[in-house]
């Protein structure tokens, strides 16, 4: 039987030093912690893929948060931007927790996926939150390979017809 990491009771906060240590219970590499405008942020590599975490609403010596917000974006190059926002809508259309975004950078598309956590009320920090990461991370790399598949299968088809 697995044993559960949970916090005390009345624990709504959480902090960086925390969250790398749930994070390395599934996996998670490179993992570092700086600072932007005051506030945590972890960077690492999960399932060979890089990502972020941006703590806010914290407070105390330790830095303790109440939300966090996951991000992580796959360069996709070789899509249009409609394209790209394509992918992007389709992941939404789906309902899931986490939302995907295009934004277009100097060498091409990119396609992200952010997800919000808030700590608030009777929801404490563990390993259910860091579960919904690495599930919504799965879902969206394999989106982006079929998304690739797709695209080349059409490409190999255009090829072939000429």
């Amino acid at each position: 039987m697995a044993a559960a990491f949970v916090f005390p009771a009345n624990a709504e906060l959480v902090t960086a030093g925390q969250l790398r240590g749930e994070l390395a219970k599934y996996g998670a590499e490179a993992m570092e912690i700086s600072h932007e405008d005051g506030k945590p942020v972890l960077t690492g590599d999960l399932l060979g893929q890089a990502f972020d975490v941006s703590l806010s609403d914290c407070e105390g010596p330790q830095n303790a948060c109440r939300s966090l917000r996951y991000e992580s974006c796959q360069e996709m190059v070789e899509f249009s931007r409609i394209e790209a926002l394509e992918i992007a809508n389709t992941h939404n259309a789906a309902f899931r927790n986490a939302t995907a975004f295009a934004e277009e950078k100097w060498f091409g598309q990119v396609i992200c996926l952010r997800l919000q956590q808030d700590f608030r009320g009777e929801r404490e920090f563990g390993q259910r939150q860091v579960f919904e990461w690495q599930i919504e991370l799965e879902d969206f790399l394999q989106e982006m390979d079929d998304a690739r598949a797709v695209k080349q299968a059409a490409n190999s088809l255009d090829n072939s017809a000429d």
